[in-house]
């Protein structure tokens, strides 16, 4: 179902979308913006991938890292290369996500997907495992 509706959004609109990691995208024809919403374990992975691949402004869905540590590294890392990066929920409300939607209003023909890969029930017994698998 996913394969299918992917080919028609990339038909349609020209997206492109990641196989297995952000270094399957071609090299950007423009500034590029990166949305972080994995699980927090792959975070730190995840953000010098997005550096690496061109984004000049990343939006990094809390808590970001396990550990401290690794939030102050990730920061580092971001600010020696020059890149913006925004904390917060992703949350299609959220200000930052709202705030895309609007600003492609204003331009004709673009287009904004948000994809959401939450695999699991919305039920107690399933919340517990969500958050083993996220851990």
């Amino acid at each position: 179902e996913f394969a299918e509706w992917a080919t028609e959004t990339a038909s349609t609109y020209g997206t492109t979308f990641v196989g297995t990691s952000i270094t399957d995208l071609p090299d950007p024809k423009q500034p590029r913006l990166a949305l972080i919403s994995g699980r927090t374990a792959d975070n730190p992975k995840l953000l010098s991938e997005c550096i690496k691949a061109g984004c000049k402004c990343i939006y990094l869905e809390k808590p970001g890292a396990p550990t401290v540590k690794e939030l102050q590294e990730m920061k580092d890392e971001a600010e020696e290369a020059g890149i913006e990066v925004l904390m917060g929920y992703n949350k299609n409300v959220c200000k930052y996500v709202r705030k895309t939607r609007e600003f492609a209003e204003t331009i004709p023909g673009s287009h904004v997907t948000f994809v959401s890969n939450n695999a699991y029930e919305n039920t107690p017994e399933s919340l517990g495992e969500c958050f083993e698998r996220n851990a």
